[in-house]
């Protein structure tokens, strides 16, 4: 098999490492031994583009969404078009539910590897960094940064113990949207501004139900600043889908946005912060720029 696992033991604060005897007993059985681990954060990305580079057909990465966001990054810079199969074991995992897959299973997830089937999904980007499943700014980063202090919880309950006290205390950012080539509207003042690629994020928060990796657009939902109690209500009713449509909430697709801040944001890229370094963030799309590996009942590549 020309393919090769890309694992991240620290993903999930563990779950990586854990799951991983597993996942290589599973992959083996289908041909792939090629087994490549991180040794540190962001290292998914030098290997990805060395694989990508080398060739390699199939790039089974075994983490997150912050995994899965880092191995597209390598793919796009390695050159090549390998496949990306991701395998479940960080914290939110909510990529893979954009297309049905069944990540969290090994042994689906190797027959799919072993297979030929592929899906062509877009990429979007922010300030030139490529995202695979969700960018954000305001509460959304700000909940992903405080993530790191909860160490006892995983998957949705970690987020929502983290965002249930910023609800009250985060102060709004303040900032234009210009989508394409209309005039930029009124400075506004904004809890989050997330950029979502797929429907899902935060472990299962569907912030934009419906959304597709496949139409070439990212759903743009800007949520309006909002007293702490309705902070709340909108909070609760995104784990469900039901803020969207609310008069807080603005949802739009989008192949180009430009956002003036009054400074510098911070960013979350499929789970990975960065500190913008300018008042200004461009919006961008890569239209099928990946190949995601999918079931289509081919069977193994012979």
């Amino acid at each position: 098999m020309n393919a090769c696992l890309i694992a991240n033991p620290a993903a999930g604060r563990g779950r990586g490492a854990r799951r991983l005897p597993a996942v290589r007993a599973a992959l083996a059985a289908a041909g792939i031994n090629d087994v490549r681990l991180t040794r540190g954060p962001g290292d998914e990305r030098d290997l990805a583009a060395r694989a990508a580079a080398e060739g390699i057909d199939t790039i089974v990465a075994l983490g997150g969404d912050g995994t899965w966001g880092n191995v597209a990054r390598g793919i796009l810079e390695g050159g090549g078009d390998p496949r990306l199969v991701p395998i479940a074991a960080g914290t939110g995992n909510d990529f893979p539910h954009a297309l049905g897959l069944p990540a969290a299973d090994p042994r689906a997830m190797a027959r799919i590897a072993a297979g030929r089937g592929s899906v062509r999904v877009d990429v979007g980007q922010v300030n030139g960094i490529p995202f695979l499943n969700v960018a954000g700014i305001g509460l959304e980063a700000e909940v992903l940064r405080a993530v790191r202090n909860f160490r006892g919880l995983s998957g949705t309950m970690v987020y929502v113990a983290a965002a249930l006290p910023l609800l009250r205390t985060y102060r709004a950012v303040r900032a234009s949207l210009r989508f394409g080539e209309e005039p930029a509207g009124p400075v506004g003042a904004w809890v989050a501004i997330v950029a979502s690629n797929g429907p899902r994020f935060g472990g299962g928060f569907r912030v934009a139900p419906g959304a597709s990796v496949t139409d070439g657009m990212i759903d743009v939902i800007s949520v309006r600043d909002a007293p702490p109690r309705r902070r709340l209500q909108l909070f609760l009713r995104a784990r469900l889908g039901t803020h969207v449509g609310q008069p807080e909430v603005d949802r739009r697709p989008a192949s180009r946005l430009r956002l003036e801040f009054d400074a510098p944001p911070l960013l979350d890229a499929d789970g990975e912060l960065h500190q913008v370094a300018s008042t200004g963030m461009d919006l961008g799309v890569l239209p099928g720029a990946l190949r995601v590996g999918i079931d289509t009942g081919d069977g193994p590549e012979s």
